[in-house]
């Protein structure tokens, strides 16, 4: 069978041919009206996406390095608490120690008071005790001798008694 362009030509049908026309205008308007617009939108999406993704992971680092700052922050704030607690410590017992020696030396001053007061008491009793004796001796003495003495021999006798009594005294506490 051999084919003639002209039979084959009379074949053709002209109806497919237009439809054929129609296809490759119809593919050009597509192309032209919305294929150009939708690759359009799309790049614009993808960009947008791009940017976000971008954005994202700017915000992501920034979060890190506040993150890791935050740490750096806490942990000098604990250093610091912990200085400071150390050293509230420290001046405790410093004010400790200084509370004790305080009451050391209060409790020494009033022993030394107390002992003040008690040589002072056992002065007063001492001088008591020898105006009694003095007394004692003049009375005595009276009685030996029968009669008043004056004034200025009884201070006399006084001074000697006492004079006395403080050597006798003085060799008993030796």
């Amino acid at each position: 069978m051999s084919f003639e362009w002209g039979t084959i030509v009379k074949s053709i049908n002209w109806t497919l041919v237009f439809n054929l026309i129609n296809f490759a205008i119809l593919l050009y308007l597509l192309k032209r009206l919305l294929f150009k617009p939708a690759i359009k939108y799309l790049d614009k999406r993808r960009e947008t996406i791009h940017g976000r993704m971008q954005s994202a992971q700017a915000d992501e680092e920034r979060a890190a390095r506040l993150v890791a700052e935050q740490k750096e922050t806490l942990a000098e704030a604990r250093q610091r608490a912990e200085g400071i607690v150390e050293a509230a410590q420290r001046e405790a017992e410093s004010a400790i120690a200084a509370s004790k020696g305080e009451a050391r030396e209060a409790a020494e001053r009033i022993l030394e008071d107390g002992r003040r007061q008690l040589a002072q008491e056992r002065d007063r009793m001492i001088a008591q005790l020898r105006e009694a004796y003095a007394e004692i001796t003049v009375l005595g003495a009276e009685r030996v001798l029968d009669r008043e003495i004056r004034i200025e021999d009884h201070r006399r006798l006084l001074d000697q008694l006492l004079e006395e009594i403080d050597e006798e005294r003085l060799r008993i506490e030796s």
